[in-house]
């Protein structure tokens, strides 16, 4: 245990309801408690521990401790017990869910002692997308930060926290010497990519998309923050057009998702102009398109370049890389491309 002389910050960051509907209980927490009966924490300790289970039966151990119990079908109330491995003192906790979405509440032991605790995620490693890190005060620059997947595990993601201002999560890669020809974004690899600067592997989230509403595309990226390449954006947007766009990574997913060229949602090509909008983020001579395989990626040539794709589908499906954004030049494995959501 260390010792913490004031109420951690922590839980003022948690949402209104931390997981009350939740049946999973796995994640990072703190438990904090004092020896005072008092209804109130002061000169409290903290534990951090990592839990694991489900609201009917979760558990938790560190090098002195184990901690046990369960919560109410309807996660308001709940109880655990602790043991201390070095001491043999047993500690039970019992209380509900408090309006600032923690856990809170008074314990005994077997010694006679008492006090009062709560029990929180730990918001450091609890979020889920850059976006969250940046808004609750957590970001410490562009990098790699420890984000929550849907099993309630940590992954590494990179977080781009300065461009167009900041919380973009980088949710796909197109390394320079991948071939086109992408059928399926089930295709693409499920560990995430953590350089945008010339990317080794071929990435794309897989998981829900709900958690965001904006994204950015680069393509033709040839060095570091792909300055040189060309970018799209758009946000606001639905998970329905979220998904779109994604599913635009693989030139089957594309066509059966989005028959028409068109159907894809806009972007703009300038993140502060709001006049730079391209419907369905294409060249407009290229609306009445029939055939939506040759390409894989959101944006075809909306800056009025031609060849300005993620890469190549059907057509040229041996072209290594991003497009070049130039004339009638297909991929040669010099450029790479990047999409990112937040």
């Amino acid at each position: 245990m260390k010792n913490i002389n004031k109420l951690t910050a922590f839980a003022l960051l948690m949402p209104t309801v931390v997981f009350a509907t939740e049946n999973n209980f796995s994640g990072d927490y703190q438990l904090h408690l004092d020896t005072v009966h008092d209804g109130q924490l002061v000169n409290e300790t903290t534990v951090d521990l990592t839990v694991k289970g489900s609201r009917a039966h979760f558990v938790a151990s560190e090098s002195e401790l184990i901690l046990s119990g369960e919560a109410s079908v309807n996660a308001l109330n709940i109880k655990f017990q602790t043991s201390d491995l070095l001491s043999g003192e047993l500690r039970y906790f019992a209380g509900g869910l408090s309006d600032s979405g923690v856990y809170q509440g008074s314990w005994h032991s077997n010694t006679g002692a008492s006090g009062d605790w709560r029990f929180n995620h730990n918001p450091a490693a609890s979020f889920e997308t850059c976006k969250q890190v940046l808004d609750a005060g957590y970001s410490v620059g562009d990098g790699v930060y420890k984000l929550l997947n849907e099993s309630g595990e940590q992954q590494s993601f990179y977080c781009d926290m300065t461009t167009d201002g900041g919380g973009w999560t980088l949710v796909g890669s197109y390394p320079k010497t991948q071939p086109g020809g992408i059928a399926r974004i089930s295709d693409y690899g499920t560990i995430p990519e953590t350089s945008p600067n010339d990317p080794s592997s071929l990435f794309l989230y897989q998981q829900d998309l709900s958690k965001f509403r904006d994204a950015r595309e680069q393509v033709a990226c040839a060095g570091a923050n792909c300055v040189s390449g060309k970018t799209v954006y758009a946000d606001n947007l639905s998970t329905y057009d979220l998904n779109l766009i994604r599913s635009a990574w693989g030139y089957l997913d594309r066509v059966e998702h989005m028959p028409k060229v068109a159907d894809i949602p806009s972007c703009r090509t300038d993140y502060n102009d709001t006049t730079t909008l391209v419907s369905s983020c294409v060249l407009p001579t290229y609306l009445t398109w029939a055939n939506n395989s040759h390409q894989v990626g959101w944006q075809v040539d909306p800056h009025g370049l031609t060849h300005c794709w993620v890469a190549r589908g059907t057509y040229a499906s041996g072209a290594i890389g991003s497009g070049l954004c130039a004339s009638k030049v297909e991929p040669n494995g010099t450029r790479f491309a990047l999409l990112w959501m937040r």
